[in-house]
């Protein structure tokens, strides 16, 4: 295949994956979100001065997205579609990494044209199944960054694995990309600390070459999120709740719900989106992984460093007591490269099995149509929603419902008020009143739950009654926690909200 050819149809497949978003972003599932708008919001405070370390009100997450997006908000603002786009540009340096690591291992087990895995493996990554894909539609803070640094460390471990003089300079980017995957989210240590198993075991007395140098690079880029842990008692070891299930729920629940969802054969309800089919699908999915983990562990040189990631990663996030909840798929991002990886090897072993030479281009070509068709498109039918016209609307017409009566403040439902404060641009500031998470929990002594700036709750909540609008969802309005009877506001309702704006006495 030629050069022109090979640019034409990597051209044609990243218009593919960003039509995909585009259609995502004109249903329900484009509509910003709270945690999202938190993104824009700590980026807006970035650009006025605000340097934070890790994401305000929690206590861990790295916080690296709202700096980069940063100078785009100090010029245009708060634009929606460009902050939620954020995530699929680490989405696109991942599919590149993944191309660079099945590269090499298909050159190393002396694949032919190892370069047409290499592509099929990126196009899985760029157009990724299921609730994967709406993630990458989602300006979560370091979601979309931490896949990334994880999936880089291991390449990165991979080489100095394989090059026995490796070079100090090798093995200090190894050590400062494992640190920054940590800082951005802990549980990219259920994925780090497998990768680095091998290494440390096979170096194990090399104290100069290896530890000095990986350990003191992973410390270096930590320091700043050392410094705040110390200052604040190390609050980013405290896990955000308390237990909602046992550990060994929540690491069956990785396979019976997170990951069909992830790899687009289970629905966000909990169906299967093709029934019996999809259920074949998945297990099929599963035993390619189990066949490429096999063969980067017992052919691949310095495989290990990806087989047991896909492995053990699960285990070990089953310990985080905040991993129940699966049914985006987001849990799934700190192993999901790791899986991804090890079905493209399966593919190709099995592929090797039936035929005695290396499949033509347009077999790889079959192979990346055939994953769309069943596990991007179907799954989006289903549950991206109906086309809309603007996701967010209801956000901006509770602006400017509020803005109208030149009221600057606002509080209620959480999963409201920061999109509100965002999509403002922050001329209303806001707060959590009512619940969910209006309160401040017993085992979060420091910040108030509500992923909310601690000192934005007390500026808007000390604000006189009559300048405060309330905002709830329908059905939920927690009107005891407005400060005036409910009859001295005046009630609208705006696409499923209910917002209370308080009247002037005469």
């Amino acid at each position: 295949m030629s050069r022109a050819r090979r640019w034409a149809i990597v051209l044609a497949l990243g218009i593919v994956g960003y039509v995909i978003r585009a259609w995502i972003l004109r249903t329900p599932s484009g509509e910003l979100n709270a945690d999202e708008a938190f993104t824009g919001l700590q980026a807006l405070e970035i650009a006025k001065g605000d340097f934070p370390i890790v994401y305000r009100g929690i206590g861990y997450t790295g916080v690296i997205d709202s700096y980069v997006f940063a100078p785009f908000a100090h010029f245009f603002g708060a634009p929606v579609v460009a902050l939620k786009l954020l995530t699929s540009l680490w989405w696109i340096a991942t599919s590149v990494v993944m191309f660079l690591a099945v590269r090499s291992i298909q050159r190393s087990d002396g694949a032919e044209h190892p370069e047409r895995w290499a592509f099929t493996a990126a196009a899985f990554t760029w157009l990724t199944p299921g609730a994967m894909m709406v993630v990458t539609t989602r300006a979560w803070e370091a979601y979309g960054l931490l896949l990334l640094a994880t999936f880089a460390a291991a390449v990165l471990l991979r080489r100095v694995m394989i090059d026995a003089l490796h070079s100090r300079r090798l093995v200090l980017a190894t050590g400062a990309t494992m640190g920054a995957a940590v800082y951005l989210h802990p549980m990219t240590l259920a994925s780090v600390i497998p990768m680095a198993l091998m290494p440390c075991w096979t170096f194990r007395r090399e104290f100069r070459r290896w530890w000095v140098p990986a350990l003191g690079a992973a410390l270096a880029v930590n320091i700043p999120f050392l410094a705040w842990n110390v200052k604040n008692d190390w609050l980013s070891l405290s896990q955000p709740s308390p237990p909602m299930n046992s550990t060994w729920d929540r690491f069956t629940s990785f396979f019976s719900g997170l990951l069909p969802r992830a790899l687009g054969t289970m629905d966000t309800d909990g169906g299967w989106t093709w029934g019996i089919v999809s259920v074949a699908i998945y297990v099929g999915l599963l035993a390619l992984a189990a066949r490429g983990v096999w063969s980067l562990a017992r052919r691949i040189p310095g495989g290990m460093v990806f087989a047991l990631p896909a492995v053990l990663c699960w285990p070990i996030l089953s310990l985080f007591n905040n991993m129940w909840f699966v049914t985006d798929g987001r849990y799934s991002s700190v192993g999901f490269p790791f899986v991804i990886l090890a079905i493209v090897i399966g593919l190709s072993d099995v592929i090797q099995r039936v035929r005695a030479a290396s499949p033509r281009p347009i077999a790889f070509i079959s192979f990346v149509v055939a994953w769309v068709a069943l596990l991007v498109i179907p799954w989006l039918s289903v549950n991206a929603g109906d086309r809309v016209d603007d996701p967010n609307l209801r956000t901006r017409l509770l602006v400017e419902a509020i803005e109208e009566r030149d009221l600057r403040f606002a509080a209620g439902n959480y999963w409201l008020m920061n999109p509100i404060e965002y999509q403002s641009d922050q001329r209303i500031h806001v707060a959590v009143a009512g619940h969910p998470w209006g309160a401040i929990f017993p085992w979060r002594k420091k910040l108030p739950w509500g992923v909310s700036f601690a000192q934005r709750q007390i500026e808007v909540l000390g604000q006189s009654p009559l300048d405060i609008a309330y905002v709830f969802l329908a059905g939920d309005e927690q009107v005891g926690a407005m400060p005036l009877p409910v009859d001295q506001y005046e009630r609208r309702e705006v696409m499923g909200a209910v917002l209370y704006l308080p009247l002037v006495p005469e």
